[in-house]
């Protein structure tokens, strides 16, 4: 069984024409405000508003081009984006056609839309971003479900009230959804790794779902130096992207040091669009932490397993074609077992139009046990842990 954990619908604001009255309540924002806090979130932070370049000329020239705002010029990338439309409608019979073309059985949808309006609406007006993320979410699993099980929702959830967010768990786990979005930031003062967050990850446990780490919900914190690089839009976006994995560096080490996995050893969290190549340096370098000479300067490390088992245990990634996961098959052979996993990110740029194709040439070299605990098997192991296996439609 082919399990992709990472596949997108993005509709712009279509998924909102079901919903006029809550419509009418919303602020207008750039459509590409997602990404621009994806890739410069953090550093913009760091420099006062009146100071920071306008949106338009923070916006990535792909996504222009996607918009079909590119100029003249820039007209040629058009064939390089052939088929990877970030803004596709969300269509679940051609998606279901594209799965079987592919022989992929279940996929794991994402929908940033509602996470937009959380960008544009802060944490001023909870009740409308909880209204606004349930509402989201409500759309994602009924266009989900015209897939008869072959397209599982990820739920979105704001985490300001944890009541609320187990709530809207729960409901979702009933329609479908097995994976959900985390931040890699403190929400209300508490980092995910804090105890406040524990009911929150025993629910997840029996719920039988798994959070997930992606592009653009994780956040760096830079020190102020960095906003020097003033308002170069092109600088800016370069230097705050060589740096994307950080947030999830970030996380993975404080789920680890400060006891999450002991306390929910069935809790896997899932790291999607941050980059894999990082991932054998840190399986090789966590330990040295609780050596003699690092308990010197950090204290006693009292959990019975090694970091490093933690690592093997409970984090899982999900590579793509892009240079910080390559070569593939180097970074596999430097991690443990099964701590890779298959996602297609279809159909945005970033991913892949054919992955199975992909990865069945970047794989060849490997026994077929091991190729098919990457598309499914490690992954389908992770539910069957917690109690409430993934079946095949």
């Amino acid at each position: 069984m082919i399990f992709d954990i990472d596949a997108h619908f993005e509709p712009g604001e279509d998924w909102l024409d079901p919903y006029p009255a809550l419509r009418a309540k919303l602020p207008r924002f750039h459509p590409a405000i997602t990404a621009v806090e994806g890739i410069a979130g953090d550093l913009l932070r760091m420099v006062p508003e009146a100071d920071r370049p306008p949106i338009e000329d923070l916006v990535p020239p792909g996504l222009a081009v996607l918009f079909g705002q590119e100029k003249a010029d820039e007209a040629e990338r058009r064939a390089e984006f052939e088929g990877k439309n970030q803004r596709e409608v969300a269509d679940a019979a051609a998606r279901v056609k594209w799965l079987d073309e592919q022989g992929i059985d279940v996929q794991n949808v994402i929908c940033l839309a509602g996470y937009g309006f959380e960008l544009a609406l802060s944490d001023k007006d909870l009740p409308l971003l909880q209204e606004i993320t349930a509402t989201c979410n409500d759309w994602l699993a009924t266009t989900c479900e015209q897939a008869g099980g072959r397209l599982l929702p990820v739920t979105g959830l704001v985490y300001h009230d944890l009541d609320w967010a187990i709530a809207e768990l729960t409901k979702m786990r009933g329609r479908g959804s097995r994976i959900f979005l985390i931040p890699g930031y403190p929400v209300g003062g508490y980092p995910p790794c804090h105890p406040h967050w524990d009911r929150l990850w025993s629910a997840a446990t029996d719920l039988g779902m798994t959070p997930m780490l992606h592009v653009g919900l994780e956040r760096m914190d830079f020190d102020p130096g960095w906003a020097n690089l003033g308002t170069d839009a092109t600088k800016l976006r370069y230097f705050s992207s060589s740096f994307g994995h950080v947030g999830a560096q970030m996380l993975v080490n404080a789920f680890i040091f400060n006891g999450v996995f002991e306390r929910h050893p069935k809790l896997t969290v899932l790291l999607a669009e941050l980059g894999t190549g990082w991932l054998p340096y840190i399986y090789r370098d966590i330990d040295g932490r609780i050596a003699p000479s690092s308990e010197l300067f950090l204290g006693k490390y009292d959990l019975p397993l090694k970091p490093s088992e933690y690592l093997a245990r409970n984090v899982k990634g999900t590579p793509l074609s892009w240079s910080r996961d390559q070569p593939v098959l180097q970074t596999m052979a430097d991690l443990p077992e099964e701590m890779l996993v298959f996602s297609s990110d279809f159909p945005h740029f970033e991913g892949f139009t054919d992955p199975i194709g992909y990865y069945r040439e970047q794989l060849a070299p490997l026994d077929e046990k091991t190729r098919e605990r990457f598309f499914g098997g490690t992954m389908l192991d992770v539910y069957a842990r917690m109690g409430d296996p993934i079946l095949a439609p």
